[in-house]
This record gives structure tokens, sequence and C-alpha cells, in this order.
């Protein structure tokens, strides 16, 4: 990014730094506006006491720290990241932000739970990387499951944290089946949040789910908003090329999640400045009718090429009688080509399952599984194999 971007976005951001220094603000909405459309939101993070920022900032694939203190200096003051996400790089670049900016941001990480037993010792090497004595809330990673979501073992270990004052809550993050786990954790009567996929194609059922576990005072925080496991792989439509909108698809996209008044914060990959810029600008945005009928459009036009399995479709589960779930694939491809990193694809594969790899399909001349929503199953498959299986010989 040049110099006097750089600038720029600080000059914009200064206006809307005084009101959102104190961060987690009790009990009240402010919002810091400056010439023209630029403000912070902030909204009840759940039953947590706390305020958290309408867009909040997902750290994954960010290495840039000046980043990260250009975001809390604007007002944001969610941080989402994990403990495996750039094999720990990520929560240390985080905690060099953080050194005096630590009682401004509601901090949260997760962890990949195996083995129960190594709960405690994994945040308290996320803590150690993130130069904090506690975390605000620590959340399951990959949890879609009865088996993963009640296990009694998992939230021992996590109420074992909380209590010891390494977190200050817990909670569950699911890339799939995200109307069932969020029923699941109303159940378990015990996880306080849920970080979930949520974006315009996630089915009724998801939108219900969040409406019931918000009412329950869950915390709902919003990711994989934008529609980017497309197959061919290609950047977003910019709705504004053609005049007939005034928002970017990525900022509709992000509007329409935010005009759920059930979620709470969103998380955006932010990897840049200009990125940052403009989803900083949409909290408080409504959504107008022109949004409504330019995403709708837009959605017509990646028919048969985006997977919103990581948005809450279930249509293909159980259709592979090897047990591949091919959501998972396709997930672990977004990343690959949605994102346009190889070693977050690998990272994210690597954590999958033995028996949903893409080495159980490599005996199999024809996927049975069939998309409700027309993707080549059978060209993602080949895809996966290429990318994920290259030592495995045919």
């Amino acid at each position: 990014m040049s110099a006097s971007n750089r600038r720029d976005f600080f000059r914009k951001a200064s206006a809307a730094a005084g009101l959102a220094a104190a961060g987690l603000v009790p009990r009240r909405i402010t919002a810091a506006r400056e010439t023209g459309f630029r403000r912070v939101m902030y909204r009840m993070l759940g039953s947590t006491g706390f305020q958290v920022s309408e867009v909040g900032f997902g750290a994954m694939n960010m290495r840039d720290r000046a980043l990260v203190e250009a975001a809390i200096d604007y007002g944001i003051n969610y941080i989402d990241t994990a403990y495996i996400y750039q094999r720990g790089h990520n929560e240390e670049v985080i905690g060099s932000a953080l050194k005096s900016t630590r009682d401004r941001v509601f901090l949260t990480t997760k962890l990949p739970v195996r083995d129960p037993g190594k709960v405690t010792e994994m945040l308290a090497t996320s803590l150690k990387r993130l130069q904090t004595d506690h975390v605000d809330l620590v959340l399951v990673h990959g949890a879609d499951s009865r088996k993963s979501i009640l296990n009694e073992e998992t939230m021992k270990a996590f109420d074992d944290t909380r209590k010891k004052g390494m977190t200050r809550f817990v909670g569950i993050s699911s890339h799939s089946n995200q109307a069932e786990a969020l029923d699941l954790v109303l159940e378990s009567k015990f996880w306080e949040a849920a970080l979930i996929g949520y974006n315009y194609t996630s089915p009724p059922s998801v939108t219900a789910a969040i409406e019931r576990a918000r009412r329950q005072g869950i915390a709902i925080i919003g990711m994989k908003n934008l529609l980017t496991s497309q197959w061919p792989p290609s950047p977003l439509k910019d709705m504004r090329e053609d005049g007939s909108g005034k928002l970017s698809a990525a900022q509709a996209l992000f509007k329409w999640v935010l005009n759920d008044r059930y979620v709470d914060t969103i998380v955006p990959g932010i990897t840049s400045f200009e990125q940052l810029d403009e989803d900083a600008a949409l909290m408080g945005m409504k959504m107008s009718f022109e949004d409504k009928s330019e995403l709708r459009r837009y959605g017509e036009l990646i028919r048969g090429r985006y997977c919103s399995g990581v948005a809450g479709c279930t249509e293909c589960f159980g259709q592979c009688p090897r047990g591949v779930m091919v959501n998972e694939l396709n997930r672990c491809l977004m990343y690959a080509y949605g994102y346009g990193d190889m070693e977050l694809a690998h990272e994210n594969y690597n954590e999958l399952p033995a028996s949903t790899r893409v080495e159980v399909c490599m005996n199999c001349d024809e996927c049975m599984v069939q998309c409700a929503h027309g993707i080549d199953i059978n060209e993602r498959i080949q895809q996966a194999k290429a990318l994920f299986a290259k030592e495995i010989i045919t």
C-alpha cells in the first residue's frame, strides 16, 4: 500500500478514534461520525455485558501489525484469531500489536480440540503468543456435531480455563451444519458464544437458529460472509462497475449479514488498509431495495459456482457412501482459490478427520454426491485430489 493511502486511512480514522478509545462501552451503543458516512457502531455481544464493533477484525491472513493498530485506533474492538493460524505466527503478530491497547479490545482465539486434556496447555501457549494473561473468548475450533459440541470432557476442559481466569467466556465455531450446531449450543446450557458461517446464501433454517440462540443470550459472530469459494475462481464482481449500485459486492454481502439484528458482529478477513477502510465504512448502514436487487442478481450469476456449505447448506450431507464430507473439501478449496492462501488450505485440510479426506476418493471413478445448487462435484473432487493428494499414484 502506498504511503499516501496509509496516511489517508489514518486521517479518516482519526475522527472515529476519540469516541471509540474507551473500547468496551457498557450497555450503550455509540457512534463516531465524520464528514460523509463514516461511523463506528457497537452492538451488545450476547449476554456477555460487552459491546463490540459491528465490524470486527478477522486476522486469519493478516501479517502486518500496523493493520491491527489502525483498526483499534479507528474503534474496531473485536479481534479474532486462532491457535493454528499461520502456525501460531498470527497470534504473535496480534500480541505485538496489543502491547499498549489490550484493555481496549475484546480478544478471541480458537483451539482445535482433538484431546481435551491438552486444552489448558494450548491456551497457555496462545496467551504467551498474545502477550496477555487472558483472552475474552475462547472457542472450540470447527465444532459442528453433537459429539464435538456436547462432549463432556471438552466442556470441562474449557470450564477449567474459565475458572483459572485464562478466558472470560467460552464458545464454539462452526464451518458447517450451523442450524443444528446452534441448537446444540442451546441444549448444552454451557457455551456462551458461536462463531458461524453466515451469508446471503444461508438457508432460512440458519437464520431462524441464529434468532433462537441470540434470544437466549448466545453471542453470535458471523464469518464466511463473502461468496469466495467459487469455481472457476474469480474475484467478486464490483457492482459499481456498471453504475447500478453504490456498493462493492463485498460491501453488499457484509451489509446483508449486518442487517440481521441477531448478529452481534462480523469478522471479515482484513489484509490491507483498503479493505479495512471499505469494511469499516459499512457500520450503521441499512439494506436498501436496490442493494437487495443487486444481491439477487449477483446470486444468480454465481449459481453452480459457489458452495454454500460454509453458510449452512446441508443438502450433500450423507450422500457419500464412504463418509467423505464434500462441503469440507470445498471449504479447503475456498482457502486455496478464494483466499489465494495455499498454506491456509493445507492447514485446514490437515485438520480434517482421515475418514473424510480426499484420499478416500482415490479409487472412485465418479462421485455419487449431487449438489442441489448445480456445482459439478466431480470437478471439485479432481481439484481436491490435485491439490491435497499429489503424492498418491492412481
